[in-house]
């Protein structure tokens, strides 16, 4: 019925069209917001000593968002991503139209105020929301407005990350949306569309931005390659596990307000430690990536401190908190994104192993750049999409190669060790 529906009314694919202008400025809107509230709050913020402050923030900002959706939206904003997943497999696509505004200013919140976390599962549940509604309003059936809902959540994603092929690989391959000739073409138009808008709205510039060095790679490389996915796919299996950790414990919490507030105060020490896990951390990224490693320990508690192994240490703390950081934001009230942190994660990764098997073997920029699609990979466990969001988000086609090699072998090392790939998540959406 989709099909012939788009075939006979013009207004469905002018619909579509500006649902997908709309979505990219969303994206926009909403980074917007989490960079005003973010600067806001980190306004007395100190490259050297303690930051005390920062402990507060999160609880805060959790408790706000908690009080948020249970009081305003009254609606599950948690977990965006594997709920619409979960509709995705009940043949489910009807979604409020509340959401479209209520997952963009709980995210603002919620990583303005140090969640650490990503944007992603909001905005994709902002473009669900808005497609699943675009096909109630032209009256279509439960497949058409499935459709919809599932191509409306990619053209989220590819706005947020300017990764339209990402987008459709998110729809296909996260959430295993079978589709025919048709819808794949209006997904792909959606996620072209949408992407674009968002970066027209920032000038067309990247996120993610290695000014100084250029990321570069020759074959003598291919074997490190390989054992940083095996380290990316091993971290990936330890990411997983202490989230998991911190997710049951979370949800063995009834109160929703103790357990805003519980998670906020863990969320607030552990930034406290290492405030590079404030927020999505690209900046963070961005800086190692370009060689500037001192940007792993301001504020924290390494700050003041010297010598050869503050780097490493730095990188140790970042990777020992980041999926517990991560999945406390997502389980303990907080409304924010997955992909985004496996990112980070991996990043940090790469440069660790740079590191310590030395840049020489492999460049700091180009370990970081192929740890993400390895850091994604390894946790989501989706290579196809990791890849292309990547080299899209940071504009670099020419490590197509090496970034395809580190999340292929994350993955597969990855799901050896992990091969239900089954986590609390499952339970949580029963």
């Amino acid at each position: 019925m989709l099909t012939e529906t788009i075939r006979r009314h013009a207004g469905l694919s002018v619909a579509l069209t500006v649902a997908s202008m709309v979505i990219g400025v969303a994206a926009w809107v909403l980074k917007w917001l989490i960079s005003a509230i973010s600067s806001l709050c980190l306004s007395e913020f100190k490259a050297v000593g303690y930051n005390w402050f920062i402990i507060v923030l999160p609880v805060a900002g959790i408790m706000l968002t908690g009080l948020i959706v249970r009081k305003v939206v009254k609606w599950p904003l948690e977990h965006a991503t594997d709920r619409i997943k979960a509709r995705v497999a009940k043949g489910d696509g009807h979604m409020p139209l509340r959401l479209t505004v209520a997952s963009i200013v709980t995210n603002a919140i919620t990583l303005g105020s140090g969640g650490s976390a990503g944007a992603e599962g909001p905005i994709a549940d902002t473009g669900a929301a808005i497609g699943s509604n675009i096909a109630r309003f032209f009256r279509l059936d439960e497949r058409g407005m499935l459709v919809l809902m599932a191509c409306g959540a990619g053209a989220g994603i590819a706005a947020i990350f300017k990764s339209p092929v990402g987008g459709i690989f998110f729809t296909l391959e996260v959430l295993r949306m079978q589709l025919g000739v048709v819808p794949v073409l209006m997904l792909a138009a959606m996620c072209l569309i949408s992407s674009q808008t968002a970066s027209a709205l920032s000038d067309f510039g990247p996120d993610l931005v290695l000014g100084q060095v250029p990321a570069s790679f020759s074959w003598h490389m291919m074997l490190p390659m390989v054992g940083l996915g095996i380290f990316c796919g091993l971290y990936s299996c330890y990411y997983k596990a202490t989230g998991d950790a911190v997710a049951r414990r979370l949800h063995a919490i009834k109160a929703p307000v103790v357990r805003n507030a519980v998670s906020g105060l863990f969320l607030g020490i552990i930034l406290f430690l290492f405030p590079a896990l404030y927020g999505e951390g690209y900046g963070v990224l961005t800086e190692v990536a370009d060689g500037r490693m001192q940007q792993l320990w301001l504020g924290s508690v390494l700050s003041g401190m010297t010598g050869p192994w503050l780097p490493l240490c730095a990188l140790a703390g970042i990777l020992l908190f980041k999926g517990m950081a991560a999945t406390d934001t997502n389980s303990g009230g907080g409304v924010a994104g997955e992909f985004a942190p496996t990112l980070f994660a991996g990043g940090m990764a790469g440069a660790c192993f740079s590191l310590l098997a030395g840049p020489d073997l492999i460049p700091v920029e180009t370990a970081v750049i192929c740890g993400m699609a390895g850091g994604m990979s390894g946790v989501i466990q989706a290579p196809i999409m990791s890849v292309f969001i990547t080299v899209e988000m940071m504009r670099t086609p020419d490590l197509i190669l090496p970034v395809s090699l580190v999340a292929v072998v994350s993955v597969a090392v990855s799901k050896g060790l992990w091969p239900a790939a089954q986590s609390v998540r499952t339970s949580r959406l029963k």
